[in-house]
C-alpha cells in the first residue's frame, strides 16, 4: 500500500510555501480491507468509489473513469488495487492539480509537468479527457479567479467552448457552488470574464450576458466599455471579500440588460426590472436567500444611496431603515457596494454610519408603544428629528 498527498494541498505548498486548505490523499495498491487494517478508525463516506475520512482528512482510492453518458455523472468509475498513481493523476482537470507527494519519502511525483506550469503561471487541462466532464469548465473559471496572475491556456479555452451544450446537464447547485466559491477569491471578475471568452456565459448566466454591449450610462458618468464591464469593475472595487457583498455588487445594474436599445444610454426603471431578473436567476441556480436579498437591496436602492448627502432628513431615515436588513454587515455592507459603484471608499460614508447609529439608538417612549402603525410613524418622526438636531443635512 502506498499513500500520496495530492491535488490542491500540493499545489498550494509549492506555490505559497504552505498548504492553505485541506489535505487530500490517494491510496494505491490496496484493498479496502487492507486499508482498514492500517486505519481501523477510518469512516467510509464515498458511495461511487472508496473514500474514507481519517482524522478529518480524506483518503480516496486511486481510480480512473470511463465516459458512458452525458453530464457530470456520466462516468463509470474503475477502482481496484491495480490502478496506478499516474492513472489517477491523468483523470484530473488541470496540470497544477495533478501533482502528488509520497508521504513516506517526501518525493514529488509530477508526470504531467504541473510544477512547470506553476512556475509559468499557466492553467492548462491535463488531457482531452477534460471535455468528458462539463463541470471542469466552471472549475477552470474558479481557478482563474483564485489565481489572478495565471493565464488560462488558449487550448483549454477552446476545449471549454466545445462543452457549451453539455453544460445544460449540470445541476444548478454545482454551478452555483463553483460561482460562489469564485466570488470569495482574489479575482472574482475573472470567473465571468473567462466564461465570456469561452462563449459560455449565456448557459447559466444569460442575465449577465445581456449586459454585454449595453452602455452603462452617459459616457461622462460611465466610461466603461459596457454594463458588463461596469458590473465586473464594481465587484472588483468592493472593499470586502464577502461573496454576498460581491454578488450584490455584480447584480446592482442587472436590469440594464433589458433596456430597449432606443432608450440607451438611459435606463429608466432598470431597478424594478433588475429585481425581476435577479429573482429569475436566483430561482434557476438555487442561489441562497442571503445573496438574493443583498442583491435585491443593492439593485433597488444603490442610486438613491449614492446621493444620500443631498437627501432630506425624512428620506435619509427611510433609506437607512430600508437597507438595514442587508445580510452582510448590515448598512456598512450595503454602502460597501454603493462606494464601489461610485468609485469611492467605504470610509467616505462614515458620516452615514454615524447617522445610522444615532437614529437606531432612538427608542419609542412607553406611551407611544403598542399602537400599531401609529407607533411606527411616531418612531420614524423621532428619528427624523434626531437627524435634524445632530447633523447638517446638505
Amino acid at each position: 500500500m502506498k499513500i500520496y498527498r495530492v491535488g490542491g494541498s500540493i499545489r498550494d505548498t509549492l506555490l505559497y510555501g504552505q498548504n492553505q486548505g485541506d489535505n487530500d490523499f490517494v491510496v494505491v495498491g490496496a484493498t479496502e480491507k487492507e486499508f482498514l487494517e492500517r486505519f481501523p478508525q477510518a469512516q467510509k463516506v464515498g458511495k461511487a468509489f472508496p473514500v474514507f475520512l481519517v482524522d478529518g482528512d480524506e483518503y480516496a482510492f486511486a481510480r480512473k473513469e470511463k465516459k458512458v453518458a452525458e453530464g457530470y455523472h456520466g462516468f463509470e468509475t474503475i477502482f481496484d488495487s491495480t490502478i496506478t498513481l499516474e492513472e489517477d493523476l491523468k483523470r484530473r482537470d488541470i496540470t497544477i492539480n495533478a501533482i502528488a507527494q509520497d508521504i513516506e519519502t517526501g518525493e514529488i511525483i509530477d508526470p504531467l509537468n504541473g510544477r512547470a506550469d506553476l512556475q509559468a503561471k499557466k492553467i492548462i487541462h491535463v488531457s482531452d479527457a477534460f471535455s468528458e466532464d462539463p463541470l471542469r469548465t466552471y472549475r477552470v473559471a474558479r481557478f482563474a479567479a483564485t489565481l489572478p496572475n495565471f493565464v488560462v491556456d488558449a487550448t483549454t479555452i477552446e476545449l471549454m467552448k466545445t462543452l457549451k451544450d453539455e453544460l445544460q446537464t449540470l445541476s444548478p447547485e454545482r454551478v452555483w457552488s463553483e460561482c460562489n466559491r469564485a466570488l470569495g477569491q482574489a479575482g472574482p471578475d475573472r470567473f465571468f470574464t473567462l466564461l465570456k471568452k469561452s462563449d459560455l456565459l449565456s448557459v447559466h448566466f444569460p442575465e449577465l450576458e445581456a449586459l454585454i454591449g449595453v452602455p452603462a450610462g452617459p459616457k461622462e458618468f460611465h466610461p466603461e466599455e459596457d454594463s458588463f464591464s461596469h458590473a465586473l469593475e464594481t465587484m472588483k472595487l468592493v472593499e470586502s471579500d464577502s461573496p454576498v457583498i460581491r454578488f450584490a455588487a455584480l447584480m446592482h445594474d442587472i436590469g440594464k440588460g433589458a433596456t430597449p436599445h432606443s432608450e440607451w444610454p438611459s435606463h429608466h426603471d432598470h431597478t424594478k426590472t433588475g429585481v425581476t431578473l435577479l429573482a429569475q436567476l436566483a430561482k434557476r441556480l438555487k442561489i441562497q436567500t442571503k445573496h438574493q436579498k443583498a442583491a435585491e437591496l443593492a439593485i433597488t436602492y444603490h442610486m438613491k444611496a449614492g446621493v444620500i448627502d443631498k437627501m432630506t432628513p425624512k428620506k435619509i431615515v427611510d433609506l437607512l431603515v430600508a437597507v438595514r436588513p442587508f445580510p452582510a454587515q448590515s448598512i456598512r455592507g450595503f454602502f460597501t457596494v454603493v462606494a464601489a459603484d461610485n468609485h469611492k471608499k467605504v470610509s467616505d460614508f462614515e458620516y452615514v454610519f454615524k447617522w445610522a447609529d444615532t437614529i437606531f439608538a432612538v427608542s419609542l417612549p412607553e406611551k407611544y408603544r403598542n399602537q400599531g402603525l401609529k407607533s411606527g410613524e411616531m418612531l420614524r418622526q423621532l428619528r427624523i428629528e434626531k437627524i435634524k438636531s445632530c447633523f447638517t443635512i446638505h
